[in-house]
């Protein structure tokens, strides 16, 4: 079959018509979702042999780094010092967290569930990470998660999960490997310090009596303080530890992932020697109860 032109130009019209109705469905569902909160529970775990049974090799000289922008589950609401930005949930998750912690082949590092509202990736702060044992100011597992809205949910992982060098103890394989005789052993992978923000200040002088934002569903958000080290404008600037110093660490597994995630889904986030398990839950708003009818008073 044979087209004229005529007969193509209108084809490619309505092709182009059709894609530009999907890109605005896209972007509506984008808009819509973007300042809503959603319930996130979080799974964190290690594999004991993971990477000796593996044909990866750990990291020489990975890039350890804390987003800029970021809030943990200290930092308060903006509106209110006292309650916190990211709202603590009820678990659904703690027959899977079981079943690891039966297995001496498993350690649960991290287990939390929050409520957050979720923005943009452009405006998505980082949620710091930690769990595990402690080792001075450090945990095995540090890092951060980014949680986003665009047509789909999205997750950007960056954890790390450490093996401290002793201080008088030589470094293992494979960092000890490829070293001339003579030559000066590396130091370690530096591990940077998780940041800690100035909020108790802050927080109290941006508190303001306005009321709480209510998103499209009705539910009370709590917009979050959160930190940035180059820029102080509502935000406290996050600032080191006092008692920081630079830590060492012989080993480090590093789990750097982008992930698509669809709501009210568990999804499992594979690694060697760490694993994620994730689920996003949409916040159903509670109904406000309707006003009850005052009987009316009848003068004589």
């Amino acid at each position: 079959m044979t087209f004229t032109n005529n007969q193509v130009t209108v084809r490619l019209k309505r092709l182009a018509g059709a894609a530009l109705l999907v890109l605005c469905a896209a972007n509506s569902e984008a808009a819509g979702y973007a300042g809503t909160q959603f319930e996130i529970e979080m799974v964190v775990f290690a594999r004991e042999s993971g990477m000796n049974l593996s044909r990866e090799t750990w990291p020489a000289a990975p890039r350890l780094n804390y987003a800029e922008r970021w809030v943990d589950f200290n930092t308060p609401s903006r509106s209110n010092s006292e309650i916190p930005a990211l709202q603590p949930a009820p678990n659904h998750l703690d027959n899977k967290v079981a079943a690891l912690r039966r297995d001496p082949g498993y350690q649960v590092l991290f287990h939390k569930t929050w409520r957050q509202v979720l923005q943009t990736e452009r405006n998505a702060p980082a949620v710091l990470i930690s769990g595990g044992q402690m080792d001075g100011n450090h945990h095995q597992l540090e890092g951060s998660v980014t949680l986003s809205v665009s047509r789909y949910l999205h997750l950007s992982t960056d954890l790390w999960f450490s093996e401290w060098l002793p201080p008088t103890a030589a470094l293992p394989s494979p960092l000890s490997q490829g070293v001339e005789q003579g030559a000066e052993q590396p130091r370690g992978i530096p591990v940077p310090t998780r940041p800690r923000a100035a909020l108790a200040a802050a927080a109290r002088d941006t508190a303001s009596d306005e009321p709480l934002d209510l998103d499209r569903s009705g539910i009370r958000t709590e917009p979050a303080m959160y930190h940035s080290g180059s820029s102080f404008s509502d935000r406290p600037v996050s600032e080191p530890e006092p008692e920081a110093m630079e830590k060492l660490a012989a080993r480090v597994a590093v789990l750097q992932e982008e992930r698509r995630l669809r709501s009210g889904e568990l999804h499992y986030i594979d690694h060697p020697k760490l694993g994620v398990l994730v689920e996003i839950r949409t916040v159903t708003p509670l109904e406000e109860p309707e006003p009850l009818d005052e009987p009316m008073e009848l003068t004589p």
